[in-house]
């Protein structure tokens, strides 16, 4: 059941980050909402469980933004092994650990994405490097929001089935 609710708050992350929040927020700045998922679901189910949700919402990500197919999963892979290497953290909490990294995280995403995309002028490189920054500081501030969702629905009782 948690899995389909995951599904369902990556479907609905996936279309908000795609329609919505590039026309809404000041500068086009937004956190990553699939990334922080993938991340905090990794953390929650382990590796197995996070390639596979990286490999549906990259999916879902570029048909919905037109991306070559397999660049959103190439980027989401590094979120997907920091998760899992969270999960065995040496604290009791895996937010702690997962705050920590999604700031590199984000630096790597959008870079992968940028090396598929390939611009051709260094202004591009920069500025898409200080988006990064800038993104990177709002997903620290996301990654909380959804572990306390995940978390929450795993105490409500929204467990996977064994």
């Amino acid at each position: 059941m948690r899995q389909l609710v995951i599904a369902t708050l990556f479907l609905g992350a996936a279309v908000l980050e795609v329609t919505v929040l590039p026309r809404v927020t000041p500068f086009g700045l937004f956190p990553d909402f699939v990334l922080g998922i993938v991340l905090v679901a990794s953390a929650f189910e382990g590796l197995g469980a996070g390639v596979a949700w990286a490999i549906a919402g990259g999916v879902l990500f570029d048909l919905l933004t037109a991306s070559p197919l397999g660049a959103h999963v190439l980027a989401l892979l590094p979120a997907v092994f920091a998760g899992s290497a969270a999960r065995r953290s040496i604290y009791r909490s895996a937010l702690l650990p997962l705050m920590g990294l999604v700031g590199g995280l984000t630096l790597a995403y959008r870079f992968l994405l940028l090396l598929v995309r390939w611009p051709g002028s260094i202004e591009a490189w920069l500025d898409a490097m200080l988006t990064a920054v800038l993104v990177g500081l709002l997903n620290v501030i996301a990654v909380p929001v959804v572990y306390g969702v995940v978390a929450l629905l795993g105490r409500a009782g929204v467990r996977r089935a064994h």
